[in-house]
């Protein structure tokens, strides 16, 4: 099952109504995702949206939704503790990932 599917059944489940829901399957990194989340709904005039991600993805999640023309507003699931050495290297991971991803995904940062 893919985790766009599994939340989505949480959701409604939780009693979200269906219709306030919307599957996105199609990316394989933040930026994708935040590219076909745009073109999902941005032409319905959705513009605000909660990004849901761990806290210590945040940072670029956001940078990729707002790059991606939404205002995005942080919905961060918290991380349990770490040591710092597990820190540091998230916080390594996050850069490279987030430079990678640019160069991979050139024009996904607009729709």
């Amino acid at each position: 099952m893919r985790e766009a599917d599994a939340l989505y059944a949480f959701l409604a489940a939780e009693g979200i109504p269906e219709r306030a829901l919307e599957r996105e399957g199609w990316s394989r990194s933040t930026r994708q995702n935040a590219h076909f989340a745009a073109k999902l709904l941005l032409p319905r005039g959705v513009f605000r949206v909660g990004v849901v991600t761990c806290d210590w993805h945040m940072p670029r999640a956001l940078s990729c939704f707002r790059g991606a023309g939404f205002d995005a507003q942080p919905v961060p699931a918290i991380s349990p503790p770490v040591s710092v050495a597990e820190t540091l290297l998230r916080q390594t991971r996050e850069r490279v990932s987030f430079n990678v991803d640019k160069l991979l995904t050139r024009g996904f940062s607009r729709v």
